[in-house]
């Protein structure tokens, strides 16, 4: 197993310079440095080495044999390098890339729409748009994810507001009410046929609230879905009761599509979040892809997309 060799760059890119510049005089002015300096650092760089690389006399300067295939190396390595910082600026300026998007089933169609007003302003981005009923896990790698659960900001994440928090309520179908009769208290609840969006072990539970009265509810589902949009639809077929935003089903209960269950008892609050990482870093493609959907979700039908999904 080969010793492993501990280089500074700087010092192998100043020797790239020396031997461009045919002198160690021309490489310390381009650089601001004492000639003594690059003399040096190139005599630090041969020692980590074990090589000598450059043979200098008074009028000439030229490469040894070893000296010149580090040098062809060095030279491509250099280029490669300095190819690679100026693509990264550039993504740093111009929008390039590949930006990953997760969104809800709810809001694909919303999301999506979004998405493509986005990529007709910036031909060089490319986006990768993941709808999926599940919940973004964020260690998944995703760039930007749409959510309706707000995390707390971290070291590593941002949630912005897309839209203001709503209120989850209880509703169910006039079919469902007329065959299994209305609940009159959160006991009752318990035979009943309940949908649930969250699940774990087979049980769900749900907090609810009066004023300041607040009951958790620990049920086993009749119907789990992992998303509220499904939830919704089943509500529509009389499957059971759901939790859900209050802003989706009011065009429903308006049209007696859906009664609202427990009057005066009401869920906890959820709202529409943009969630991406928090990195200085980040690439001019992602943050402007932040910006633009920061601008257009909120004025965006999302609640008619999840209804229609």
């Amino acid at each position: 197993m080969r010793a492993k060799i501990d280089l500074d760059l700087n010092d192998v890119a100043l020797l790239v310079r020396v031997v461009q510049r045919r002198s160690f005089s021309a490489a310390a002015r381009e650089r601001g440095v004492p000639v003594s300096t690059v003399s040096r650092r190139i005599a630090r760089l041969e020692s980590a080495l074990g090589l000598r690389l450059l043979e200098r006399t008074t009028r000439t300067l030229r490469l040894t044999d070893a000296g010149r295939k580090y040098f062809d190396h060095a030279e491509r390595a250099m280029d490669d390098l300095a190819q690679g910082t100026g693509r990264v600026r550039e993504l740093q300026d111009e929008p390039r890339g590949r930006v990953r998007i997760a969104a809800p089933t709810a809001f694909g169609a919303a999301v999506a729409n979004v998405v493509y007003l986005y990529l007709a302003k910036h031909p060089g981005v490319s986006i990768d748009l993941e709808i999926d009923g599940r919940r973004p896990d964020p260690d998944s790698g995703f760039d930007i994810a749409i959510m309706t659960e707000k995390l707390n900001d971290t070291d590593d994440f941002v949630a912005r507001e897309v839209r203001p928090m709503t209120r989850k309520l209880l509703f169910a179908s006039p079919h469902y009410l007329k065959e299994h009769g209305m609940p009159r208290g959160v006991e009752e609840l318990a035979v009943h046929d309940c949908i649930a969006t969250r699940a774990t072990d087979g049980h769900a539970t749900w907090t609810l609230a009066q004023g300041r009265t607040k009951r958790r509810f620990t049920f086993a589902p009749r119907l789990y879905v992992s998303e509220f949009s499904a939830a919704y639809r089943a509500v529509l077929a009389g499957v059971g009761i759901a939790m859900l935003p209050e802003s989706l089903c009011a065009q429903d209960v308006n049209k007696r599509h859906m009664a609202r269950v427990l009057e005066g008892w009401e869920g906890e609050a959820a709202g529409v979040y943009l969630l991406y990482r928090a990195h200085r870093s980040l690439t001019a493609a992602v943050r402007t892809c932040i910006d633009h959907l920061l601008a257009e979700l909120p004025a965006t039908q999302l609640v008619r997309s999840a209804r229609e999904t």
